[in-house]
């Protein structure tokens, strides 16, 4: 099989735009496959990671949140031509404990190797004018083409939507897996949702679904406060508010909420997700902080008040079981997906689709390819 060349948008350096190039594609070694790209979400963790806001090789070729169709196949693998996927960033290596218990997203291997910008299959598949051009996150979404490892392949019926289904491959697993995996929300309890972006709502759904009595939902934003208690939210909360804010710290150690999660990367966000608990209460953090920046505890209130802080990764469970209860629960209206794709850009408005999610406008702009 000979390399190919694919249109992708390429990152070179922290905070500048993404150019538009035709890069050379691999082909697909053992236990890799070559996928013709459908749609790819714009997840603010990609926005994040072009702002420099944690460290990774440049080069590279963003985007984590896909669906495409299976157009080649490497050796070992047995996934047909044609077949229609999600791309899941959790494939694990398959063989250490994380992978056999269950939590692909914990393997090292696979930690190790998006960190240095290959694939676990072997090294980066993409390269450019200059040399080689990393891959993000296992996959590199933002192309026409990609080379993924098979375990990265999530199977999808022909009525998913592309559009849905790449959204799915990070904001829905994300959001609604840390209300029901994560935290495991109780029916009748009372929480919040920190941040109504793409994953807060889910997270908002995901709470709905395991039946919480009462769904707080805190946004600076009017829009997606909005569109909070459209997806499930019962109250919502400008955050920027501190007298309301305020009054829920005033009330969390007689009458604080049983959980929260907290979808945005922000220090002073994860410390009030945190203040909020009641005596017992468990706040689950979805969003990334900047990386190196501490974020401030109250350490006598989280003993005292027996608190806990819990991380919560890509819905803290196996995407290959997760995904399909997801797409079930679409499938029986149970959850609202294709309302989460507020806007579309072809690979050329990669940009413009960057700077929406920078200033919170929407919920999620997909990439259509």
């Amino acid at each position: 099989m000979t390399p190919s060349t694919t249109r992708a948008a390429v990152l070179r350096a922290f905070g500048r735009p993404q150019t538009i190039e035709e890069v050379g594609l691999r082909p697909p070694g053992a236990g890799e496959v070559r996928v013709r790209m459908l749609a790819a979400g714009v997840c603010h963790s990609d926005v994040g990671q072009a702002a420099g806001e944690w460290s990774h090789p440049l080069p590279v070729v963003l985007g984590h949140e896909g669906a495409a169709i299976v157009e080649a196949v490497g050796a070992g693998v047995r996934i047909p031509v044609g077949t229609r996927v999600i791309l899941n960033l959790a494939p694990g290596c398959g063989a250490c404990s994380h992978c056999h218990g269950g939590s692909p997203i914990r393997c090292q291997a696979s930690l190790a190797a998006m960190g240095e910008g290959r694939l676990t299959t072997g090294p980066t598949p993409i390269e450019g004018k200059d040399g080689p051009v990393a891959a993000y996150s296992l996959l590199s979404c933002f192309a026409e083409h990609a080379v993924v490892a098979a375990r990265s392949l999530i199977p999808i019926a022909p009525d998913v939507p592309a559009d849905v289904a790449a959204l799915v491959g990070c904001a829905v697993i994300t959001g609604v897996g840390a209300a029901i995996a994560t935290i495991d929300v109780p029916a009748g309890s009372r929480g919040a949702i920190i941040g109504a972006g793409g994953v807060g709502v889910n997270a908002i759904q995901g709470a709905r679904i395991r039946g919480a009595s009462e769904i707080l939902a805190l946004d600076p934003s009017e829009e997606r406060r909005e569109l909070a208690l459209r997806f499930g939210a019962t109250a919502v909360v400008d955050s920027r508010d501190s007298d309301v804010v305020d009054i829920l710290r005033s009330k969390a150690a007689s009458d604080g909420l049983d959980w929260t999660i907290v979808t945005v990367g922000n220090a002073d966000a994860i410390g009030l997700g945190v203040e909020l608990l009641r005596p017992g209460g468990v706040a689950a953090i979805v969003g990334l902080a900047p990386e190196g920046v501490p974020v401030p505890i109250d350490a006598l209130g989280l003993v005292t008040y027996e608190r806990r802080i819990v991380g919560s990764a890509y819905g803290s469970a196996a995407p290959p079981i997760l995904i399909p209860r997801i797409l079930d629960l679409y499938r029986s209206g149970a959850l609202l997906l294709d309302e989460l794709v507020s806007h579309r850009f072809p690979l050329e408005g990669v940009n413009e689709a960057f700077a929406l999610s920078e200033r919170a406008g929407g919920l999620r702009a997909v990439i259509e390819l």
